[in-house]
């Protein structure tokens, strides 16, 4: 359902879809905030949710989706800092949530994030160090 002008905001019924394994919504026009309910959706390996009108803080629960492989919320307004929970995501492989105002500290936790290749934190207000052990095969960008 991507490209499309879909508005509005994502409905908490979201959570219902359990069985749902790819969430791509981006390039519209949703607003508001990503719904705690998303926490629930156990099987999704990619969520997009890219391109959109997103506000609010990235939700905790998004660590519970231990199948999650993908993770795109760039170019939204979210804000607050990025949550540790996120850290529990030991089968991310690419994480982009640039372009957004995220601020505060880069969560130290993010070393443990083995399987990441890419990682895009850019034009945030996010300060701290990427852990050495990911930075040196990592392909990521931090800048403001």
């Amino acid at each position: 359902m991507n490209n499309n002008q879909l508005s509005r905001s994502i409905p908490p019924e979201i959570g219902r879809l359990s069985s749902l394994v790819q969430l791509y919504l981006y390039n519209n026009q949703l607003s508001g905030s990503i719904p705690t309910e998303i926490g629930q959706l156990s099987s999704l390996k990619y969520m997009d949710l890219s391109k959109n009108k997103l506000s609010g803080s990235i939700p905790p629960e998004i660590g519970h989706l231990s199948s999650l492989e993908h993770l795109f919320l760039s170019n939204n307004q979210l804000s607050g800092t990025i949550p540790p929970e996120i850290c529990q995501l030991t089968s991310l492989v690419d994480l982009y949530i640039s372009n957004n105002q995220l601020s505060g500290e880069i969560p130290s936790e993010i070393g443990k994030l083995t399987s990441l290749v890419e990682l895009y934190l850019d034009k945030n207000q996010l300060r701290g160090v990427i852990p050495q052990r990911l930075a040196s095969y990592l392909h990521w960008s931090i800048s403001t």
